[in-house]
């Protein structure tokens, strides 16, 4: 065997050098780039892993956010319907008032003006009895004269 590893130019102690001399810089490249390798590969993992987790989180929170809006927007415009309804009721009372106080006005107008043509009626009639009392009286007159 001895002849064999001679004949082949195998010299122990090289490969023993050698082999060492590859654990060695297979420890070194371990430790000072493999982990490190490592390590920025799972924190990038975890980062990613946490995008993913953010982004779905994200994507339920604008769902909510939508739903919530379109609530908001329905609530809004059931309040709108009741407000317009409400304005609506409250301009059909006014208008009631209003013509009610017209109607009133209008009827003591009405009143007011009754009386002041009773009141002209009256006087007329007065002016007219006194003129017929003249006109009697001028008759009798003009008879007493004719008579006499």
């Amino acid at each position: 065997m001895e002849s064999l590893i001679h004949a082949f130019g195998i010299d122990l102690r090289l490969i023993t050098i050698q082999v060492i001399n590859f654990v060695v810089l297979a420890g070194a490249l371990s430790y000072l780039l493999y982990k490190p390798v490592l390590k920025i590969l799972r924190e990038r993992e975890e980062k990613i892993r946490e995008g993913v987790e953010d982004a779905k989180a994200a994507g339920e929170a604008r769902e909510r956010a939508e739903a919530d809006r379109k609530a908001i927007v329905g609530e809004a415009h059931l309040e709108a319907e009741a407000v317009s309804k409400r304005a609506e009721e409250h301009a059909k009372e006014k208008a009631a008032d209003l013509v009610r106080q017209a109607e009133v006005e209008a009827a003591d107008k009405l009143r007011i003006a009754a009386d002041k043509a009773e009141a002209l009626a009256v006087e007329a009639k007065k002016k007219s009895e006194a003129e017929v009392a003249k006109l009697a009286v001028l008759a009798v007159e003009k008879l007493v004269v004719e008579k006499s």
